[in-house]
């Protein structure tokens, strides 16, 4: 066999590795409710406050997870359907953004 194709086969392999590690680490961010609860708290802490705007939120996942923003929106979902965080309903027609409230 040439050397260059082992070569080739190697840097393929790599890379499909890759690919299944980042699916899995994704995966396991959107099934881990006690990783997100923590993170959440954590931002909440940073913060000093009980109300943050989606903006801060996201880029608070981003920062602590390492992901991108449409993996931040989906994690966002997630917290709000495990009741973490709650949008602010009544600060909305005022501002213009959307905050949420810590609910643990």
């Amino acid at each position: 066999m040439n050397s260059s194709v082992i070569i080739v086969g190697i840097i393929f392999l790599i890379g499909i590795g890759l690919v299944l590690y980042k699916y899995s680490h994704r995966k396991s961010l959107h099934d881990n409710v006690d990783q997100l609860k923590k993170v959440i708290g954590m931002i909440y802490a940073e913060r000093e406050t009980d109300l943050i705007t989606q903006n801060k939120l996201i880029k608070g996942l981003k920062v602590h997870l390492g992901i991108n923003e449409k993996m931040a929106l989906k994690l966002i979902g997630k917290a709000r359907h495990e009741n973490l965080v709650e949008p602010d309903l009544s600060d909305i027609h005022k501002s213009g953004k959307i905050r949420y409230k810590k609910n643990f």
